[in-house]
């Protein structure tokens, strides 16, 4: 029988937590923790648009610990 490939393989860990990222988002989980980094020093509104966004970055934001929702 054929493995099925994991979509969720892109594995990154972000503050001690192991945060999963599909491999079509184009980015690792360390990438896009990088990315909202540079986001909230430039806004500080920018938990408030979190919601709306891709799962993925969600899932990062949650680990980096911050709120949103």
């Amino acid at each position: 029988m054929p493995h099925k490939q994991n979509r969720y393989a892109n594995r990154s860990q972000v503050n001690g937590i192991q945060v999963a990222v599909p491999f079509t988002s184009g980015q690792s989980a360390s990438q896009i923790a990088k990315d909202l980094d540079r986001l909230i020093g430039e806004r500080d509104d920018i938990a408030g648009e979190i919601g709306n966004w891709p799962k993925s970055v969600q899932a990062v934001a949650r680990a980096k610990g911050i709120p949103f929702e």
